[in-house]
């Protein structure tokens, strides 16, 4: 943009409310959004934000019901849970399967919390208990860690990473009264989903990432595009939520469909984008992303050729790590839900898992269980039914605090409180989700396969 400055003033001073849903038809949801504004912020100033992928998948085949009002309120779950003294979270996040590089993160940001949360004296006086778990990318696996974890007696479950995952567990979840808390899931159906005021998100829903992508590619200057998306609730939700956009702004969408991502070969829907003949492609998928992408280049459907442009279910370095010649991905962009990491911050998850390569996932995994341990602190108690009531409060309302020390402090002085923690702000709509939210737009490297940190942007939206 040709006013950089200008720019960056105003990304500080903007907080637009995220309503993290779509409305109750398909003609309400293209206007829902109709105002939808986004801010840039710094490129080279931008601290290390290597975010890549967070899966953020199903959706079911309703259409999401009437907005929530953007004002916090207090959840008022119907059950009674019970308590012993000690808060015990359960982790299902993907350690293993197609979803398995957005897990070191999200399991490096919930030991990061559970420390901090420790060495600043416990939840009631008590540590708190931190039991991982694996949810893979499917029901089976999550179930079974599901079914492992109530039987240890865990008082919330931290997951999954999939949104296709976690409606295959949440109603055995909420109906033992346990509070099911994602750091990931962004699917519109959480919003009005029957889940007795238990389930709670740190994403935002994807009705806004795929505006802020048909937003870039509109910026960009194509006049036509291609999209194709993986056949799950997750892809068909996105391809959707950005088709929408892109033609209520006049992009011709060429092509749209969705593949099998099991698929041994992808050669035909390769031949469907060449055919298409779009200038810019968007790929929704996950790990099976490299294969589709290295059968493209080879058809001659490159970065040089076309604008091509990817979701936060494949941007990132693990994927850059499947490719062998060094910049082939150089050009291609995508979008993450994320708040810009301060370089602290991946300092400190370093400092868990020097391994890490991405930071995806991992702030918003951190928050929701610093959000757990905090609502706790303020309900008295372990019971899940009564911190339930308290996470949207101790997300707004009060003031403002942004360790669980000091926010600790303040609960123990009588004072509400307003945490802000590493994802950004959260202020919790009734529906237990953010109304406030950014997306980085990641680039790949010239002279790697890596994100180039210094093009990083950020973009702040509302739909509303």
């Amino acid at each position: 943009m040709s006013n950089k400055k200008l720019w960056r003033l105003l990304a500080l001073l903007l907080a637009f409310a995220l309503i993290a849903a779509a409305c109750g038809d398909d003609d309400d949801d293209t206007e829902a959004g109709e105002e939808t504004e986004a801010a840039e912020t710094t490129e080279a100033e931008a601290t290390e934000t290597t975010e890549e992928e967070m899966t953020e998948e199903e959706m079911t085949e309703e259409e999401p019901a009437e907005e929530p009002a953007t004002t916090t309120e207090e959840a008022a779950p119907s059950c009674s849970g019970e308590s012993d003294g000690v808060l015990k979270i359960g982790g299902i996040l993907p350690e293993t399967g197609n979803l398995a590089f957005l897990g070191p993160p999200e399991f490096a940001g919930a030991q990061l919390a559970a420390n901090e949360v420790n060495e600043n004296g416990g939840v009631l006086g008590a540590d708190v208990e931190w039991l991982p778990g694996d949810s893979s990318d499917n029901g089976d696996v999550a179930n079974q860690t599901v079914d492992r974890l109530l039987g240890e007696g865990v008082d919330a479950f931290l997951g999954a990473a999939s949104s296709g995952v976690s409606f295959t567990v949440i109603d055995k979840i909420t109906g033992a009264c346990k509070i099911h808390f994602s750091p990931a899931n962004t699917s519109p159906d959480f919003t009005t989903y029957a889940d007795d005021d238990l389930y709670f998100r740190t994403a935002p829903s994807d009705v806004l990432q795929g505006r802020v992508l048909a937003d870039l590619i509109v910026e960009e200057g194509s006049g036509t595009v291609a999209l194709m998306a993986l056949q799950d609730p997750y892809g068909e939700g996105l391809l959707r939520f950005t088709k929408e956009p892109l033609e209520a702004q006049g992009v011709e969408v060429v092509d749209d469909f969705v593949y099998d991502p099991k698929a041994p070969s992808f050669d035909a829907e390769v031949e469907r984008i060449v055919a298409s003949g779009a200038e810019a492609v968007v790929v929704i998928g996950f790990d099976e992303s490299a294969q589709i992408l290295t059968g493209l280049f080879e058809a001659g459907i490159t970065p040089e050729t076309n604008s091509i442009y990817l979701v936060d279910g494949n941007i990132g370095n693990a994927l850059g790590e499947k490719f062998s010649e060094p910049g082939i991905l150089a050009g291609i962009k995508g979008t993450l839900p994320t708040a810009e990491i301060t370089e602290d911050f991946q300092n400190q998850l370093l400092g868990v898992d020097p391994e890490l390569i991405d930071f995806s996932y991992g702030p918003e995994t951190y928050d929701a269980f610093i959000i757990m341990a905090l609502a706790a602190e303020a309900a008295g108690t372990d019971d899940p039914a009564e911190i339930a009531k308290k996470i949207n409060g101790v997300t707004g309302g009060g003031e403002k605090c942004t360790s669980f020390a000091d926010c600790k402090a303040l609960i123990a002085d009588g004072v509400d409180i307003d945490y802000d923690g590493p994802s950004g702000p959260q202020a919790f709509s009734a529906a237990g989700e953010p109304t406030e939210a950014s997306f980085a737009i990641l680039s790949y490297a010239q002279d790697s396969n890596t994100i180039d940190d210094s093009l990083t942007v950020y973009k702040f939206a509302s739909i509303g």
